[in-house]
């Protein structure tokens, strides 16, 4: 039987034997979606094709994302048995409640993603909360990889301090920075990975699987994809799934003249999909000729919608820090575009206030494309 007719658990041990990504005692994207021009090229690109100017501009006029109060009644009773739920905290950082499992994505409270408080890309919107606002009991803590958008210093070392006995959980490369935090308990894993976990007072078993992402990672000059990036499922005991996508992309401009799709979305989709639940990446992408290699367009992140089977997304990684050229409230618009094009609800695909909490769909799928 080949790899293209299995689903499920045989696929996914078949693709967890295959360490295409691993080279030299580095990571790397192991698909022709993945190229990117020679590092000295890239610079001059990245620095020719610095202009903040729409992004700024939306800012002025406002046009940002709303920041509204939590919603304690909801976030403070997890969702229960057979019940799933995503908060968005603002960027990448979410609150998961799965089967009254509560699971904290990709937290950034501080107010600039930067090796440093002093310079580096600042926030135009507040978060959500703060660690201190946090449910007094979180059960997990994911982290998708090291960039400083995703995994901040400051505010690990919050958790950690409020939460000494969090399970945290983190693709290959991270353990060292985590345990130096403070966390005790670090599970890293490869891309495939599953980790099966009990959580007090619930019955049954939570699977927690480390799935591949098109990216990169470093935190500095010389850590240049020396540890690895990922996405992440959560399977609750009810069978409910939930999709987080990390940072990602999904086809690259340059030197990718056959237009090859990252594959790993469909696959997912057939091992663990369809998902109640996701939160899909849909900013940081202009001008596309240097960051498509990492990062997803809207139009790339409904296909990973529909790749992986969601019956509802939520759009993150954008609405927070100015990374890239594009107008701050141009992935929304062009989100909307997209899903309508392509035939779906727009409520299937949508975006959320920073603060809001979006409920899973436990109905059967509705639009034609998925």
């Amino acid at each position: 039987m080949t790899s293209s007719s299995l689903t499920g658990e045989a696929l996914r041990q078949e693709l967890s034997k295959d360490k295409s990504h691993h080279k030299n005692g580095r990571f790397v994207n192991p698909w022709p979606s993945f190229a990117i021009p020679p590092n000295l090229v890239f610079m001059k690109d990245l620095i020719v094709s610095h202009d903040h100017s729409a992004a700024n501009k939306a800012i002025a006029e406002g046009r940002v994302p709303q920041v509204v109060p939590l919603d304690r009644a909801l976030i403070d009773g997890p969702a229960a048995l057979g019940q799933m739920q995503v908060t968005w905290l603002g960027h990448a950082s979410l609150l998961v409640q799965v089967d009254g499992a509560t699971i904290l994505c990709d937290p950034v409270f501080s107010q600039r993603c930067s090796p440093s408080q002093w310079m580096g890309p600042k926030r135009y919107t507040q978060p959500a909360c703060q660690v201190k606002d946090l449910p007094s009991v979180i059960d997990v803590l994911i982290i998708s990889h090291n960039h400083y958008d995703h995994l901040d210093w400051n505010t690990l070392c919050e958790v950690a301090k409020k939460y000494p006995d969090i399970r945290v959980y983190s693709p290959l490369g991270n353990r060292p920075i985590l345990e130096s935090v403070g966390f005790a308990n670090v599970f890293i894993g490869d891309w495939w990975d599953e980790f099966h976990i009990t959580v007090p007072g619930i019955d049954g078993e939570f699977t927690l699987a480390c799935t591949p992402a098109q990216h990169m990672t470093a935190r500095g000059v010389f850590d240049r994809m020396a540890s690895l990036w990922s996405s992440w499922v959560v399977r609750g005991p009810s069978g409910g799934k939930f999709f987080f996508s990390g940072d990602t992309a999904y086809s690259s401009v340059y030197g990718n003249e056959s237009k090859a799709e990252c594959p790993v979305f469909k696959q997912i989709g057939r091992v663990y999909g369809p998902f109640d639940l996701a939160a899909i990446a849909i900013g940081a992408y202009a001008p596309e000729y240097v960051f498509s290699s990492v990062h997803v367009n809207p139009e790339q992140a409904v296909r990973i919608h529909e790749d992986v089977g969601s019956r509802r997304s939520i759009g993150i990684h954008w609405g927070t820090f100015v990374l890239t050229n594009e107008a701050v409230d141009e992935p929304p618009l062009r989100l909307r575009r997209e899903m309508e094009a392509r035939g779906h609800l727009a409520e299937e695909f949508s975006v959320v206030s920073i603060g809001e909490t979006a409920r899973a769909r436990r109905d059967p799928l509705t639009s034609p494309n998925i």
